[in-house]
């Protein structure tokens, strides 16, 4: 498939769920695949890090992940007439579509860097370290260093 069909793929998605979203008033779904809960999920101290991994794998499968244009040019992905054919079909959403996109493109990126972020505090169970205890772990290093 070439890249050229990826972002009109890309670009089709997101008009075709706008359009949808805006017709629509309907209690949102539970779905993994359709709803992000996974940005909730995040944000909850409590959550599980293998259960939000696994609802931000199950809304993005099938989809392309959101990246800048540069990012795809640098990575050798997509030429530059091909981000400014994209860049021109973004001129024209509308101000919600461009919204939407910008949203879930940052949210994207806060989910990578909350996964990164974390990582070192999953417990095998997927639980993850409070702050409190992540305080007593390094208390307990600097004493240890100390003596």
């Amino acid at each position: 498939m070439n890249h050229r069909a990826i972002l009109s793929f890309l670009l089709m998605l997101f008009l075709f769920q706008s359009t949808q979203a805006q017709e629509k008033k309907e209690k949102p779904r539970t779905d993994d695949t359709t709803n992000p809960n996974w940005i909730s999920m995040m944000q909850d101290p409590q959550v599980n890090y293998y259960e939000a991994v696994k609802a931000f794998d199950a809304y993005w499968e099938g989809k392309i992940e959101p990246e800048e244009e540069d990012e795809l040019i640098t990575e050798g992905k997509i030429t530059s007439a091909e981000a400014d054919s994209l860049r021109n079909a973004r001129a024209a959403w509308t101000q919600v579509q461009r919204n939407e996109y910008e949203n879930i493109k940052y949210q994207f990126k806060r989910f990578k860097d909350w996964k990164r972020t974390v990582f070192p505090f999953v417990q095998s169970d997927g639980r993850i370290l409070s702050e409190q205890e992540r305080l007593e772990i390094f208390q307990k290093q600097q004493q240890v260093k100390d003596k």
